[in-house]
C-alpha cells in the first residue's frame, strides 16, 4: 500500500509540472459551445515559457481561442484592437491554467 501512495505522488508531482516545466493545455482551434476541434493534447513548458490563451473577437463575440506554450514572454498580455477585432492573450504559469 505503501508502494502504491509513494508511486502516485511521485506520478502527480511529475504531473504538476515539478520537473522543470509545466504542463499547458494545447488547442489549435476552440469555438465557444463546441469546444477545442485541432486538440493536440498538451504541451510543457520550458524555463521562461508559459501556458498562453489567444482569443479573438469580432463584433463582440468570441469567434475562437487558441492554447499552448509561449515560445518567450513578448507573447503575453498584448491587446491588439481595431475597428471591429479584438485580440488578446493571455498567459499563466500553473498546470493546465489556459483552459
Amino acid at each position: 500500500m505503501r508502494r502504491i501512495v509513494f508511486g502516485g505522488a511521485f506520478i502527480l508531482f511529475c504531473l504538476l509540472g515539478g520537473v522543470g516545466g509545466v504542463i499547458c493545455r494545447s488547442c489549435n482551434l476552440s469555438i465557444p459551445f463546441h469546444g477545442c476541434l485541432l486538440d493536440f493534447g498538451t504541451c510543457r513548458t520550458k524555463p521562461g515559457q508559459y501556458c498562453i490563451k489567444e482569443v479573438h473577437i469580432k463584433d463582440g463575440i468570441q469567434w475562437y481561442s487558441v492554447q499552448g506554450c509561449t515560445e518567450s514572454q513578448d507573447e503575453c498580455f498584448k491587446r491588439i484592437v481595431t475597428t471591429y477585432e479584438i485580440h488578446s492573450t493571455h498567459c499563466c504559469h500553473r498546470p493546465l491554467c489556459n483552459f
